[in-house]
């Protein structure tokens, strides 16, 4: 995978996430694809499960944003960003780095995410 077709998967999974474009998010998985989010987690697996949870995840996301580049190496891409999240006057944000696996069709085929309770923090006034 070049760094730019990764980088493009990465800005399309964040704006996804801020615009609650369910459909556009599940389009960059593949069929088969399987999540762990947070790492330390049950995998989900298939676009069925992964349209409930991301059904479920969007509804709480103000705000998805790059943090800094991606780093790509072979078929696979780590890439720091945040959410902002939570119902107003509660929000959160989570400082989030992922890690997509591409399989050859350039689809996300596994997707893990590291993050845990020492990278949440309230939102800054």
């Amino acid at each position: 995978m070049d760094f730019d077709a990764a980088k493009a998967a990465c800005e399309a999974y964040v704006r996804c996430l801020t615009e609650s474009d369910l459909e556009g998010l599940l389009d960059l998985f593949a069929d088969d694809a399987a999540i762990e989010d947070p790492v330390g987690t049950d995998w989900r697996e298939g676009k069925e499960v992964l349209r409930t949870f991301y059904a479920e995840a969007c509804q709480g996301v103000a705000k998805a944003e790059l943090t800094g580049n991606p780093r790509v190496a072979g078929n696979e891409v780590a890439f720091p960003f945040n959410v902002t999240a939570g119902a107003p006057g509660q929000q959160v944000v989570i400082n989030i780095i992922d890690i997509f696996k591409f399989n050859d069709d350039g689809k996300i085929a596994t997707m893990r995410a590291f993050w845990g309770g020492d990278n949440v923090s309230p939102v800054p006034d």
